[in-house]
């Protein structure tokens, strides 16, 4: 696949003829507020570019946080219908780490037996374009948990801001279809993309071992730390709504005036009613095994199943929590503490 070139000049007919071809996703800012999130737009003037990334990750227009799985009259034998047929969609504007995290959806909803269609129908009729990470945030990490401000993974197009101009890197054949019309890219634009990732890579000065993380949560499941960690912690479930990799839910079902729908909904396992039992016994009682359950899930149980860690490090966790809770503190302290010849 040939790389190519977008002008600055030419980027609002570049979008112009993707709204023409889908319906095209992007970060806009929000109206009275100091964030941007993915809506949908009509011209390049709508997007905003200006903040380092979405509130919210783009995997809310895969996986909404309230939709309609089906309706029914009680009374009545009712039987899922498929989900509904969306039109064609581009995303565009994606930061790697947030598409790394839909491929972790993926091995979720896209089980080779029980495929979500919801999520599936989404995925299959999305487009997803992509903006590298010239300059990341003071929260990111994403190199110590295995990724790329530069990273292609999960993308089909990957756009490189290149002052003057975009370097249009196809990752797949829907992404170089979009750009095949534009001249190829000169050896000093992919030296100058080459020279940016290595800047973006270097700021990222967090380095972690997955696995020995792993192995050390592995053996210290009742290690006291637990309870020192989470004493800040007020159970708010920000880090979860907010993180692109996290995906529990709840199944409710809602009637009103003889109609009923079957709904599900964004859910935490921050939040205390997350485990109770209809008999009230709760198997995590408090902060710190909720705290607990959320780091060894995406540290310690999905690695195990699934062979890397459920996290991308985006640093939304951080720069969100009303606490002032740093993940980064939290995994440097869990290593520190929890290395043999530490007493329990």
């Amino acid at each position: 696949m040939k790389n190519r070139v977008i002008t600055k000049k030419d980027f609002p007919k570049f979008v112009g003829r993707l709204t023409n071809q889908a319906e095209v996703y992007a970060p806009v800012q929000v109206k009275d507020k100091d964030y941007s999130r993915f809506g949908r737009i009509k011209s390049a003037e709508e997007i905003c570019f200006s903040h380092l990334n979405t509130k919210l990750p783009v995997k809310e227009l895969f996986f909404p946080q309230r939709e309609v799985l089906f309706e029914f009259k009680p009374g009545e034998h009712s039987q899922a219908q498929p989900p509904p047929e969306i039109e064609n969609r581009i995303a565009l504007g994606v930061k790697p780490c947030d598409a790394a995290a839909l491929e972790m959806f993926d091995r979720v909803f896209l089980d080779k037996e029980y495929p979500d269609p919801y999520y599936k129908e989404r995925r299959d009729k999305t487009t997803l374009i992509g903006i590298a990470c010239n300059q990341p945030g003071k929260a990111c990490f994403c190199t110590a948990v295995n990724g790329n401000p530069h990273g292609t993974r999960g993308l089909d197009l990957l756009l490189i801001d290149l002052e003057d101009r975009y370097l249009a890197m196809p990752v797949s054949e829907k992404g170089e279809k979009l750009v095949t019309s534009y001249p190829e890219a000169a050896g000093k634009d992919l030296e100058n993309q080459q020279e940016l990732a290595s800047k973006a890579t270097k700021a990222i000065e967090l380095s972690l071992n997955p696995k020995e993380l792993k192995n050390l949560l592995d053996a210290n499941f009742d290690h006291a730390v637990w309870q020192e960690l989470s004493l800040p912690c007020v159970n708010c479930g920000v880090c979860t709504y907010l993180c692109p990799t996290c995906h529990c839910f709840d199944v409710t079902d809602e009637e009103y005036k003889g109609e009923g729908a079957r709904i599900r909904t964004w859910d935490s396992c921050q939040f205390s009613m997350f485990t109770r039992h209809a008999s009230g016994h709760n198997p995590r009682p408090t902060g710190k095994e909720r705290m607990r359950n959320r780091t060894l899930h995406k540290f310690c149980y999905f690695p195990k199943t699934h062979e890397e860690v459920l996290c991308v490090g985006c640093g939304r966790c951080i720069t969100e929590c009303p606490a002032g809770i740093d993940l980064r503190e939290t995994l440097q302290t869990l290593l520190q503490t929890l290395a043999p010849g530490k007493e329990s």
